[in-house]
């Protein structure tokens, strides 16, 4: 897989290389369940589609179903855009290729030089997403606020790996240019067959008897890791075997922003452990030794391995639509969460039960 590296890549605006237009609808239309056209909302799921509808219910339904309706090209959106969500779950980007309707909770962008395809789609969302953290319910991403944000991508270069300039400054007003071709061809590189499973049945989870408990009555070690900076550390995108995960809180890569060396041994953490971004709830399962950046908790247990771990990051994730950047998940707070976890004929929490559940899912030959 090819690695990248993003030191000399360059800040751009979002006018600057992006037509951005503002999503229509405040209430969804009525539904017939015959629609073919994707309906794109404020969600983290799904590639963004939370409904389909005919062009006859987006043609007849105004934008809150009780004001004068509007015309169908103000509602009906053209294919090749990337879609991002400014409300509810902020910062997430979609790409769609055909014809769409949407929330007035999205902000469809369209290139400025051209279409984007999939693979420029893809790689500008994940770019976007990495920045999540910025926005959140109290701190919407509305088309007001998002022309006056930045993003970084890479530029185009001369055969001396010498920047190209604009001289009109289109781009940037330095004269940077997007590498569009760069972003293509680093996406293509990561194409590869999908990994073949022997697991073709699983365990029935709804059989299975359950009981609520609060993270610290399952015996849970909890504590702020020792905080790094990046940038007093050997600090590298690209991994080696010498280097050590460092583990911030992005959400992207399982919460691993990069890879650094360290000299001395003091601050860095033994693997088997969860790990929580305070401020912005990701949660992760750490299986070897890393180092922690700022404002991340460390959860550690008798009874946490890799399988275990993972079914509890997967429960934890489901509370975070509790905390945003306004109320974040601090020690407390992770303390006093309530899980429904499995039980035995002791009303106790049968982890070797979750054990062979999550040994029984598709794949889970390769964790």
């Amino acid at each position: 897989m090819a690695m990248i590296d993003t030191q000399d890549w360059e800040f751009f605006d979002f006018p600057k290389v992006f037509r951005m237009e503002n999503g229509f609808y405040n209430k969804k239309p009525e539904s017939s369940g015959e629609g073919t056209i994707p309906f794109i909302g404020a969600t983290d799921k799904n590639n963004g589609v939370t409904d389909y509808f005919t062009i006859e219910e987006i043609e007849s339904a105004s934008k809150t179903g009780d004001e004068p309706n509007q015309e169908l090209d103000v509602k009906l959106f053209a294919p090749h855009a990337l879609c991002v969500t400014n409300n509810g779950s902020v910062g997430y980007a979609y790409y769609q290729d055909k014809p769409f309707t949407c929330s007035h909770d999205v902000n469809p962008l369209y290139r400025i030089d051209g279409d984007f395809n999939e693979f420029t789609a893809l790689f500008v969302a994940t770019v976007i997403m990495h920045d999540r953290y910025r926005w959140g319910y109290g701190r919407k991403w509305r088309p007001k606020r998002m022309k006056y944000s930045k993003l970084k991508l890479p530029i185009q270069k001369d055969a001396n790996g010498e920047p190209i300039l604009d001289v009109s400054k289109r781009f940037s007003d330095s004269g940077f240019i997007p590498d569009w071709d760069f972003m293509e061809n680093f996406i293509k590189s990561l194409k590869y067959k999908l990994p073949k499973t022997k697991r073709n049945t699983y365990a029935d989870i709804s059989s299975q008897n359950w009981g609520s408990f609060t993270l610290e009555e399952l015996g849970i070690e909890i504590y702020k890791a020792k905080a790094h900076a990046k940038i007093d550390m050997d600090f590298s995108k690209n991994r080696k075997p010498s280097k050590l995960p460092f583990v911030s809180r992005t959400e992207l890569n399982n919460s691993v922003d990069g890879w650094v060396s360290k000299d001395e041994e003091s601050g860095v953490e033994e693997g088997n452990a969860l790990v929580v971004g305070d401020t912005t709830s990701t949660i992760s399962y750490q299986p070897n030794r890393f180092v922690a950046g700022d404002h991340i908790v460390v959860i550690r247990a008798k009874w946490l391995d890799k399988y275990t771990g993972l079914f509890v990051q997967t429960l934890l994730n489901k509370e975070r639509y509790r905390y945003s950047y306004g109320r974040a998940f601090k020690m407390d707070l992770i303390k006093t969460t309530q899980l429904f976890l499995p039980v035995n004929n002791n009303k106790e929490v049968d982890w070797k039960w979750i054990e062979n559940y999550i040994k029984s899912l598709p794949f889970s030959e390769n964790i």
